[in-house]
């Protein structure tokens, strides 16, 4: 079965990828054929077997593939209809929740819609409960096409790969006609249970119980999410094999516990036909069926059921050693379900978890028959002790824990650019905590409140403080220093190589010099690949949405960021820090506010909060809005800098010159106070010997009027486009005055601002200036060498469709440089 699921797992990844690397695809189908037909020339069976699985996979993964066209969106507010799929997902702040077979203003669509119904926001009052899943319902909501935002180093998840081709926010909505049906059921008990889970525990309790019972994350708070994931728990968050595991688990050894004491002559008699294992699977198996219809069913709940599914299947035929045809008949049967899958996170973090764990426990349980037998003073059919017993299972614990921590290292590393230190010693001492108690002790008061009707839970006081323990032990745990560090992404040949060291290790018991000698190197390229890259001149200029932040290198090895666009959503957070960690920055020399507008300053917060900062240069103007930001530097103590005109920071490589603003300057802008603080934006100028660099802030025309007595001071190689491109500035004799060889305007994709305007756009091109824009390209990284100018966007890193022949050479430079 192994066999047929590798091969079938590569024919979907060929599908997807034909298109871009169709010759390299072509030629080691063409080399694994013609290895497999060498070693299997006995039995020629096995080949054609696993090239059907490839091919049946190919095929049906393109009879599954649909392409979804984006609607057409306008800007105002539209009326949707649409069935609700599963059960709303209720926060305090909001009810989220998505919807299928979806008519747009009476036009039918593909796809499906995710609409957010913001409390503060709603026309009326709502409970959160109001809505049963499954209702069909029609709705005013404002929709837009989910962003992606394009950042080197930077995952953000793709909403398009669940099949959403638009989001909303919900205005005022009307139940139309509920739900019907055995799923509809299912799916209603669900929702009351969440319901039962609120109204019995404090919040934070209730939110770790409805993500480990109904699948619901929403309301886990953020620091509650840090925490988890510092500690290297962030499974237990996601309802996976480790849950279903150990439920099950606690039935079959429940069942056979009680089976233990019944009347010996009544279990002599039952054992004629059915053995306590078999009868304790029979019991176990619709125990875990329920939890996976109450969880939503997701992936990896899905996943996860198979496993224990067919595992508890081989208990029960007296098959043992199934565990890696149980993960292979999962992944078929969730492949065959849907192909996509396959690159869902969840799915590969999981499988790679569980194939980690096993070969693990395999070597150890053959190495463990293999000193028994060898062994002259401990007979085969000595029994072991109890004691004994649980000092063998102490000690492959901690292999265990290991074992999942690096097989999925390099995954973990990509996406999160975090290595939890911690997560053997916190999975030893949490993960029973909350799979033996805490999921329990919530699954069954849960649904015996359900069953006799109550409204909440019992014992409800008893589960809120082992709840509670259980969260605060994480937290303190997470806090530890260096409980958890971040670091760098790592390439994909250093993943290969990784991989590829770790299998040699593991299949000679780790005295595979060759896989040792491969470890060593690969780790000591990667720690050491972050300094290779230092000391150049270059700017990144982010795609943060309707906001400014820019990350530049400075000859001497500093770095220096400008802005931190949003707080909310906190682009701080999802880019400005997965970026740098990325490139394994952790100290951030220069921090720039331009001015203090929450589109430049609001994701500062949590750069604070996880990164060190030699100095922060501001332009003196506090507003009474970012006091928290101030509150937050002096806490940390970082140097701050109030800046003006006049002000130089200057070294051996580079000069940094501050041109704007002055005290005595103020703008008496016609358009009010908002635009009179755009115009105290610090303008900055970068000077090497290889080019300079002027950063604008949201400077409007008054500002830019201002500038021009600098005269050649302006002139600078690359501008960074004022105030993201407003019609209020970029006037052309600032265009003239600066004489920019290339310009970058930062801007959301579609923002309600129309930035940046057609008429600033046509004003640079009629100027022979070429304009970069985030909103277009992505991220845009200047480098700056011996007078030339690289420029790569984030659509110069993506994959392109082969035409001609060097566009898979190029493909296949972006799998392994950084072009």
């Amino acid at each position: 079965m192994t066999k047929f699921a590798v091969s079938f797992i590569a024919g979907i990844a060929a599908f997807n990828f034909y298109t871009f690397f169709p010759v390299t695809i072509t030629v080691l189908f063409l080399a694994v054929l013609l290895l497999l037909f060498s070693r299997y020339r006995t039995n020629k069976k096995i080949v054609f077997i696993m090239a059907a699985a490839f091919a049946f996979s190919i095929f049906h993964a393109s009879t599954r593939h649909v392409d979804m066209p984006a609607p057409a969106l306008p800007l105002h507010d539209v009326i949707v209809e649409g069935i609700i799929v599963g059960v709303p997902e209720v926060t305090a702040e909001r009810i989220r929740f998505d919807v299928d077979e979806v008519s747009i203003e009476g036009i039918k669509i593909i796809g499906r819609v995710r609409l957010n119904i913001y409390k503060d926001k709603f026309a009326n009052d709502i409970n959160g409960y109001d809505y049963p899943p499954d209702a069909k319902i029609a709705a005013l909501a404002r929709l837009k096409e989910p962003g992606s935002l394009r950042n080197p180093g930077v995952f953000v998840y793709n909403l398009k790969r669940q099949g959403i081709v638009a989001t909303g926010y919900v205005k005022k909505m009307w139940l139309l006609s509920t739900g019907s049906g055995v799923m509809n059921r299912i799916n209603l008990k669900r929702q009351r249970l969440a319901e039962i889970i609120d109204n019995s525990l404090s919040r934070d309790s209730a939110s770790l119980h409805k993500a480990i019972i109904t699948g619901f994350k929403g309301d886990i708070s953020l620091e509650t999410r840090d925490s988890f994931n510092n500690a290297g728990l962030a499974h237990l968050l996601s309802i996976s094999g480790t849950h279903f595991g150990l439920l099950a688990f606690i039935i079959f050894q429940a069942v056979k516990t009680v089976l233990k004491h019944i009347p010996l002559r009544v279990f002599r008699r039952m054992t004629l036909f059915i053995t306590p294992s078999q009868l304790a699977v029979l019991a176990t198996i619709p125990v875990i069926l329920l939890y996976l219809f109450i969880s939503g069913t997701s992936i990896p709940a899905v996943r996860s059921f198979i496993m224990v599914f067919v595992y508890m299947c081989a208990i029960f035929l007296g098959r043992k050693g199934q565990w890696l045809n149980s993960l292979s008949i999962a992944a078929v049967i969730i492949l065959l379900w849907d192909p996509d899958t396959l690159f869902d996170i969840s799915f590969i973090l999981s499988f790679l978890a569980v194939l980690s764990i096993g070969y693990v426990l395999e070597k150890i349980l053959a190495n463990r028959e293999n000193d028994i037998l060898s062994s002259m003073t401990l007979p085969m059919d000595r029994e072991v002790s109890r004691g004994e017993a649980f000092i063998e299972k102490m000690k492959t614990a901690p292999l265990l824990t290991v074992a999942a921590v690096l097989g999925t290292a390099p995954i973990v590393a990509v996406l999160f650019k975090h290595f939890p230190l911690i997560s053997p010693l916190t999975n030893l001492i949490v993960t029973p905590l909350v799979c033996f108690v805490v999921l329990p002790l919530g699954f069954f008061t849960g649904f015996f409140a359900i069953i006799v009707d109550m409204p909440v839970m019992p014992l409800s006081g008893l589960t809120d403080l082992i709840s509670g323990l259980a969260l605060w032990l994480i937290k303190h745990l997470a806090g530890i220093p260096y409980s958890s560090i971040h670091v760098p992404a790592p390439s994909l040949i250093e993943v290969i190589i990784y991989y590829m060291s770790l299998m040699l290790i593991v299949r000679s018991s780790g005295k595979s010099r060759w896989g040792l000698a491969l470890f060593v190197i690969v780790l000591f390229f990667y720690v050491a690949s972050p300094y290779m890259q230092r000391n150049k001149f270059s700017v990144t200029f982010l795609d943060v949405g309707q906001g400014d932040a820019a990350v530049v290198d400075l000859p001497d090895g500093k770095v220096m960021l400008i802005d931190g666009s949003t707080g909310n959503p906190d682009m701080g957070r999802r880019v400005i820090a997965h970026y740098l960690w990325a490139r394994g920055v952790r100290r951030i020399d220069y921090v720039v506010v331009s001015h203090l507008h929450p589109d430049h300053y609001g994701g500062l917060i949590y750069i604070f909060n996880h990164f060190d900062a030699g100095e922060i240069w501001l332009n003196g103007r506090i507003l009474a809005d970012a006091a928290h930001l101030k509150e937050l530097i002096m806490r940390k103590k970082v140097k701050m800098r109030s800046l003006v005109r006049g002000h130089v920071l200057e070294t051996q490589d580079y000069k940094i010159t501050v041109l704007h603003p002055y005290n005595e300057f103020y703008s008496a802008s016609t358009r009010g106070v908002h635009s009179d603080e755009n115009n105290d934006s610090l303008v900055l100028k970068i000077d090497s010997e290889n080019g300079s660099i002027l950063f604008t802030g949201d400077i409007e025309e008054e500002a830019e009027y201002n500038l021009f007595s600098l005269g050649s001071w302006l002139n600078s190689d690359i501008l960074k486009v004022p105030h993201h491109g407003s019609r209020t500035s970029s006037t052309r004799d600032f265009i003239n005055s600066v004489s920019p060889r290339l310009a970058v305007v930062s801007a959301g994709r579609n923002n309600a601002f129309g930035h940046p305007h057609d008429v600033i756009v046509d004003r640079y091109s009629v100027g022979g200036v070429p304009l970069f824009r985030t909103d277009m390209h992505g991220a845009v990284t200047v480098t700056i060498k011996d007078g030339m100018f690289l420029v790569k966007t984030a659509e110069d890193r993506r994959l392109r469709k082969v035409v001609k022949w060097r566009d898979e050479v190029r493909n296949l430079g972006l799998l392994f440089i950084d072009i």
